[in-house]
């Protein structure tokens, strides 16, 4: 026979652990008149012009990569060759050219850091950019459906569809700013 700690105890883990545990899905309640839901992340990340933007941004991505990559590779290879012909060189030679590489790995982290940035600033273009056009489509769906409050989507465990704005918004910016384009911000 189970005492009422144990029972209590399952109960509340289910409690907690919520649908992971309970493998439960609530359905939602009555709309609530003037409260509203919408996510950004779902616009930025499934709208034509967010989808376009991040396929851009990995492609810039890739490239700053392949380029910090071989720039890497060279001045491995370049040192390999130093440590090899050490012996044949003088030891001011040998510690002039190592001062060289030296510059020249300091110079890539310098390059590293600056494309990250540039990827950065890229990237928070991009977002802005959408961000920008999405604004006034939320404000019309806001004012059309007569919203006092507005909370984010993804902080919400459960609600009901007819509240949340985030389609609606999606559709028009889709209709209205269907693409990017996304271009390396210049050095800062």
């Amino acid at each position: 026979m189970k005492t009422p700690q144990v029972t209590i105890f399952a109960a509340l883990i289910l409690m907690i652990g919520g649908p992971a545990l309970a493998q439960v899905t609530p359905a939602p309640g009555a709309p609530l008149a003037g409260v509203c839901v919408y996510s950004e992340n779902v616009i930025l990340g499934q709208s034509q012009a967010g989808a376009g933007a991040n396929q851009q941004l990995t492609q810039l991505q890739t490239s700053i990569n392949a380029e910090l990559r071989a720039a890497r590779d060279k001045l491995v290879a370049d040192d390999q060759a130093l440590t090899a012909k050490k012996a044949q060189l003088s030891a001011a030679d040998f510690a002039a050219q190592g001062a060289a590489l030296q510059t020249r790995a300091r110079d890539l982290q310098t390059l590293a850091t600056t494309r990250n940035s540039q990827l950065t600033r890229t990237r928070d273009s991009a977002i802005a950019q959408i961000s920008k056009a999405a604004v006034p489509l939320l404000d019309a769906s806001l004012t059309a459906h007569r919203c006092a409050v507005v909370l984010d989507k993804g902080a919400i465990y459960s609600v009901n569809p007819a509240m949340d704005l985030t389609g609606e918004v999606l559709q028009r910016l889709n209709a209205t700013l269907p693409a990017i384009t996304v271009t390396l911000a210049a050095p800062a």
